[in-house]
């Protein structure tokens, strides 16, 4: 198997031309030293089932499920000669599991805010579809690329809640300027202009930052759009501080317990470059003063489990969160524990290594 290391692949070459390896039955357990949230069991008892024709029995946990450390997530019962240049694959199918782990926790930060999964960008296209998958099984609300839209409706078909998200990018202001000039407008209305031009049932987000002038931008967008304008998105990068912020912690007193600010270490999230805590303060503020109360504020940038937990901590006005830099993997290991030696199963672990045996284990597929 070219996608196996190929350690497994001599030690089939060696099994197929012994008999007595050809008939001995393996009991691998597949675990990490990690806790986490599971996502590959259904590919990996797929994978197990497409690739064997012998006796198989899989038990384990299923996709969404929690798993602990040292216990093993999946345990796989068939012909050594089958199963050992499986592993590979597998464990990288289980990798995913970090994914999910690092999206529940965002999800969890973010305590009822809904979370967009924004990672494409950043990874390699050919993991969109599982990275996806992994933030769906995380608790985010949706995803950015049709193909991760997709692949999760295959799998789960969870229709409205899991959705595709869209607006507008920084690149679109930047080729409409000409266009906006003429009409006397900010790139980034012209760009949304354009949008329910060509998407008139779509809602409008505006992003806000190209032009530096966020409160500005906001402005003109509702004198546009009115009630139509469902939100406003902050994405103000690190190297300036967004338009109408104060830049100090005076600002926020009247609006977060001293207390609580008192105990954020990360006092760059709260004021200051980029999108902050007084940045989403000052917007809604500022939506609510020119009578665009029922706008919406979308907040990207940087959003990792520390900065939604501030944020959230701090009661920001926030209606959505998009995050790209979140997927993390998680390193898998599989051991044979057993052999099955004169009608019984026989420990074999390698010295040292002790399996746990769980209790929540599911009968996933079995072919007799």
């Amino acid at each position: 198997m070219e996608i196996a290391d190929q350690y497994f692949n001599n030690c089939r070459e060696i099994a197929v031309r012994i008999p007595e390896l050809m008939s001995k039955r393996v009991r691998y357990n597949i675990f990490t030293r990690r806790d986490g949230v599971l996502v590959g069991s259904n590919r990996t008892v797929n994978f197990v089932r497409e690739n064997t024709y012998g006796p198989v029995k899989i038990t384990g946990l299923k996709d969404g499920e929690q798993f602990c450390s040292g216990e093993p997530v999946l345990t796989i019962e068939g012909n050594f000669y089958e199963l050992v240049t499986l592993e590979t694959t597998k464990l990288g199918f289980l990798s995913y599991s970090g994914a999910v782990t690092a999206m529940s926790r965002i999800v969890a930060a973010a305590d009822g805010v809904p979370v967009i999964d924004m990672s494409a960008r950043h990874y390699p296209w050919q993991i969109i579809e599982e990275v996806s998958l992994a933030a769906y099984l995380g608790g985010a609300a949706g995803t950015s690329t049709q193909a991760g839209y997709n692949y999760v409706q295959r799998w789960y078909n969870p229709s409205d809640k899991f959705k595709l998200y869209a607006s507008l990018p920084h690149a679109m202001a930047a080729v409409v300027c000409e266009m906006a000039e003429k009409e006397n407008l900010f790139p980034s209305v012209m760009a949304a202009k354009l949008f329910h031009e060509i998407f008139p049932e779509k809602p409008i987000t505006v992003l806000t930052d190209y032009e530096g002038r966020e409160l500005d931008v906001t402005r003109q967008a509702f004198e546009i759009f009115g009630d139509k304008l469902f939100a406003v998105r902050l994405d103000t990068h690190g190297g300036r501080s967004m338009q109408g912020t104060k830049c100090t912690v005076d600002y926020l007193m009247d609006k977060v317990d001293a207390e609580t600010l008192d105990k954020i270490k990360a006092k760059e999230l709260l004021f200051g470059n980029g999108v902050t805590v007084e940045a989403t303060f000052k917007m809604r503020e500022f939506l609510d003063q020119i009578g665009a109360k029922y706008t919406k504020i979308v907040v990207s940038s940087g959003f990792n489990e520390e900065k939604v937990s501030v944020f959230r901590k701090c009661n920001a006005p926030m209606d959505f969160i998009g995050t790209g830099s979140w997927v993390d993997f998680i390193i898998f290991t599989s051991d044979i524990s057993h052999v099955f030696e004169n009608g019984e199963w026989v420990p074999r672990t390698k010295a040292g290594r002790v399996h746990k045996q769980p209790s929540n284990h599911s009968v996933l597929f079995e072919r007799k």
